[in-house]
């Protein structure tokens, strides 16, 4: 079950355009290669799921040491950061959903990216707020999404209308470090651009802290915006809901469809394999990893 529209053509066209464009029986030769590697990881578990490494070579740009690279942080966060792939009952979503939500877009923009959305709620109540639980569900989408699509590029767009400092002062630096970690990390994730929108007086101390933890090329990639005017010149308003003046449906139904998800991948989310970290070869750093299972700088897209 997904809500999650694939590309059309005109989108298939254009991913096909990039420049590090594979055809698919050479993504099938890498798939292969991949699952062959991975037998020979003693820390790391057998992969048998064809499509899934197929979605997760397409992230890394067909690069086949950036796929073994970013594979290998993948699990090793999993056993590192057990706190941030908890379980979750459909009670708990729909509690945390008063404070805000996390959701996918169902449609895709023209160049086949993405939308991953948070949006923030009205509440007088900063007890109320898991951060932990917003952490868990963000990767968990990110999960999802691996499992269901390639993740040919991703859009982040934060609505921060009602965010309150207490919500922004509770992702303390360690939390932050680590939920990057697990998340830029740890996933072929292609950050195409990170958008802001309905920002709040303290909105230069948020993104002055964001940018602490990201690359430079992401950094360059962050825009804020005033207006959903502004927003409208990188996402079209067909792929938009029309909480923000789109076309592409309602922002209620998108979060009901993600929770449903969610919910029927309870059991597959639960049973997420990690690295065995008692097994892991004593040369393995993390940051070198070559063709045989040594590190090299991760660059993201």
């Amino acid at each position: 079950m997904t809500y999650l529209i694939p590309p059309n053509e005109t989108q298939i066209e254009h991913i096909k355009n990039e420049e590090f464009y594979q055809p698919l029986y050479k993504l099938d030769e890498d798939v292969t290669h991949l699952m062959e590697w991975l037998t020979k990881q003693p820390h790391l578990p057998n992969i048998t799921d064809r499509k899934w490494l197929a979605h997760f070579i397409t992230g890394c740009k067909y690069n086949l040491q950036r796929s073994k690279q970013v594979i290998e942080s993948y699990f090793v966060a999993r056993a590192e950061f057990p706190e941030f792939f908890g379980s979750f009952n459909r009670e708990q979503l729909k509690e945390a959903t008063k404070q805000g939500s996390v959701c996918l877009f169902p449609k895709l923009t023209p160049e086949g990216n993405r939308i991953f959305c948070t949006t923030t709620r009205p509440s007088s109540d900063d007890d109320d707020y898991d951060v932990m639980l917003f952490c868990q569900v963000s990767i968990a989408i990110l999960d999802l999404q691996l499992k269901l699509e390639p993740m040919y590029g991703n859009i982040i767009l934060y609505d921060l209308k009602h965010v309150r400092l207490a919500q922004f002062m509770a992702f303390t630096p360690t939390l932050t470090k680590n939920l990057l970690r697990c998340c830029i990390d740890s996933f072929p994730l292609r950050v195409k651009t990170v958008h802001y929108i309905n920002p709040p007086k303290f909105m230069s101390r948020l993104i002055t802290f964001f940018k602490l933890f990201v690359s430079n090329k992401i950094r360059d990639r962050i825009f804020v915006h005033d207006s959903l005017e502004d927003l409208y010149q990188y996402i079209p308003k067909d792929v938009l809901p029309d909480i923000y003046g789109g076309t592409g449906g309602n922002l209620e139904k998108y979060e009901e469809d993600m929770l449903e998800l969610l919910m029927a991948n309870k059991e597959w989310l639960e049973a997420r394999p990690k690295a065995d970290l008692s097994r892991r070869p004593e040369h393995t750093k993390t940051d070198e990893l070559d063709m045989n299972g040594t590190f090299k700088k991760l660059q993201i897209d």
